[in-house]
């Protein structure tokens, strides 16, 4: 009796979903804030910090076009006149166990090294993963605010 009590507690230890901390939400916050000022700073390697190694994005202007984050390309576009200066507000969190859900708005604008720019406010979600007892992000999508827009 005794080694069946001890298997279904290891058991149930080994499958239950990880339980979140009210910390959690807080850490979410913190790596995206970490995270967007690698874009502002011009830093693509603390950008790069908080994705996961097959992290994708929906991101502005490239349509249905999922594509996977280009650490040297960023980096690239930053030190040939690349500038972001972005934020987010209006910040929620969802915690699922090791997985979360934020979403924001992302307020700034974009001047890319062509010379043209984008402004925002964007609907900015994305999800993130605990990997290591880190958050980061395995997803993201932004698409312009459109105000007048059905809904708005």
């Amino acid at each position: 009796m005794k080694t069946l009590l001890i298997a279904a507690m290891v058991a149930i230890i080994t499958f239950a979903p990880a339980i979140a901390t009210a910390d959690d939400e807080d850490d979410v916050i913190a790596a995206m804030q970490d995270y967007i000022s690698g874009w502002n700073t011009g830093d693509a390697a603390k950008v790069a910090e908080h994705l996961t190694s097959d992290a994708t994005a929906f991101a502005q202007g490239t349509g249905l076009a999922m594509g996977a984050f280009n650490q040297a390309g960023l980096q690239n576009g930053m030190d040939n006149g690349g500038i972001w200066n972005l934020s987010f507000r209006d910040m929620k969190v969802q915690v699922y166990g090791d997985t979360a859900i934020f979403t924001a708005y992302e307020v700034g604008n974009i001047r890319f090294p062509n010379g043209n720019g984008s402004q925002g406010p964007w609907r900015y979600t994305a999800v993130l993963v605990k990997q290591g007892g880190v958050w980061k992000q395995a997803h993201r999508h932004t698409s312009p605010l459109r105000t007048g827009a059905p809904g708005q």
